[in-house]
């Protein structure tokens, strides 16, 4: 992909992938699942309002600001496809994919229109890194884990589902209890022996 222009207002992230271009670009075509990858978009009401066109409202963690916007979905060609936005700054985000090494290389890239004031220079969306990060740990976590009856159904409905405030707290919930676990043990083992 080439990169943009100086003049362009563009941002982008690429993400390497153990998966061939068109299986990670398959999984990305689905909607709702790659904007609910974005850690800090918190999605309250994501609908299909007609073929290739969806409603998003939700609140961008990252800025405070809310989203309330029509989406237009659109092939690009046989390497990706772009989701159009119908308010806002962000006027575009495409998705790519391309052979790398032994998989593809996943490329996001949104595309802005030249802020005019402060307040629409707040709404950049500054968490492109970490949802491409998003989606480089699910798809690993789903690579890896897929065998363990129940998993992928837990990610997609169940962790996919939570808002990224509750994924954050489960996820801490998680290793807390873990760690008090392995306290225990140590303790039960110190107390016996």
């Amino acid at each position: 992909m080439a990169e943009p222009a100086a003049t362009e207002n563009a941002a982008w992230v690429d993400i390497e992938l153990p998966l061939a271009p068109q299986q990670a670009l398959g999984y990305a075509r689905n909607v709702e699942r790659l904007l609910r990858l974005n850690p800090y978009l918190e999605i309250s009401r994501f609908e299909r309002t007609a073929d290739g066109r969806y409603r998003l409202e939700g609140l961008n963690e990252m800025n405070g600001l809310a989203v309330s916007c029509g989406l237009t979905f659109q092939e690009a060609g046989a390497g990706g496809f772009r989701l159009d936005y119908d308010s806002g700054l962000k006027l575009s985000t495409e998705v790519t994919a391309a052979p790398h090494a032994a998989g593809a290389l996943l490329t996001l890239r949104e595309s802005y229109r030249q802020p005019e004031t402060e307040a629409e220079l707040a709404q950049v969306d500054r968490s492109l890194t970490p949802w491409g990060m998003a989606i480089r740990r699910h798809l690993l976590g789903l690579a890896r884990w897929n065998r363990l009856p129940g998993y992928r159904w837990w990610r997609e409905r169940v962790w996919l589902g939570m808002k990224p405030r509750e994924r954050r707290i489960a996820r801490l919930i998680v290793w807390a209890t873990l760690f008090e676990f392995v306290l225990f043990v140590a303790a039960v083992w110190a107390f016996l022996y």
